[in-house]
Order: structure tokens, then sequence, then C-alpha cells
């Protein structure tokens, strides 16, 4: 991928996929940072649906944690954590501001455990809410991820 655009838009294909929201963005920003590592994807397995389909946090903004601090953590305990916990934070006051809370249920207004609410809703609020909500997160990881490359 050679610019930012064409990540935001990976991600939101991985999730049109068979990724859900968390390993999508963790596949296409890797992907755009030249980063490749399985455990990358194995790592983020487990996020989707807000926890494995129980509601909590969203899976794109854990991916926008799991990023800050794959491609921003500190690598010792002499370090500061601010590197990735400030553009997680930053990340984190978007979201909330945008999207009323951290959690996927309150997100997508449905039990992603109810296999009724699930035929009901999920296609729909997949597409009208959670892709562009991916993609935005996926944008945004970027861009703060792209602050420290300026800086350097």
């Amino acid at each position: 991928m050679e610019n930012l655009n064409e990540a935001v838009s990976k991600a939101g294909e991985l999730y049109e996929g068979n990724y859900h929201c968390c390993e999508a963005i963790i596949l296409a920003v890797s992907e755009y940072l030249g980063y490749k590592n399985d455990l990358l994807l194995k790592i983020s397995a487990p996020f989707g649906g807000g926890m494995t389909s129980n509601g909590a946090a969203c899976g794109s903004l854990i991916a926008a944690y799991l990023c800050m601090g794959i491609f921003k953590g500190r690598a010792s305990e002499s370090e500061s954590r601010n590197g990735a916990c400030e553009p997680a934070g930053r990340i984190y006051d978007k979201f909330c501001r945008k999207y009323g809370s951290p959690n996927c249920r309150d997100i997508v207004g449905y039990d992603k455990k109810d296999p009724e609410a699930v035929k009901l809703y999920g296609k729909r609020v997949k597409c009208e809410v959670c892709i562009p909500l991916t993609k935005e997160v996926t944008r945004w990881i970027l861009e703060e991820l792209e602050q420290k490359n300026e800086s350097l």
C-alpha cells in the first residue's frame, strides 16, 4: 500500500471479508507499515464484537490500543509509556465523542450473542456502522503513527 487512504480502504475490505474489526485494522496497519507478523493477527483474534461478542470495548478501539503499543510502545522499563498512552488516549477521546461510548453493544444497538438479533440487524449494522467506524479508526491510528515518523 502506498498511502494512508489505501490502508483505510484495506481495513474496510478486510472487515467486509472474513475478519472482524480488530483483526482488519491490525492487518491493514501492519501491512501499510511493512510489518508482517502472524502474531499480530493471533493477538487480535479474541477482540471482535466487543471482546468475543460480549459487547464490551469495541474491537476497533482495542486495535487502536494494540497498534499504539506495538508501534509506539516502550521497549524497556526505563522508557516512558507516554509514546503509546498519549496517542491511545487521544483516539479514545475522539472515539467516545463521535460514537457516544467505547462499548460495542452501545454502538451497534443489539446483543451480538443473540442469534435472532444478529439475523435481524447484523449485516445492516456491519455495513452502515461498523465498516465506516473501522475505516475511521484506522485513519486515526495511522495519523497518530505518522506523527511519530514526522518528528524523527
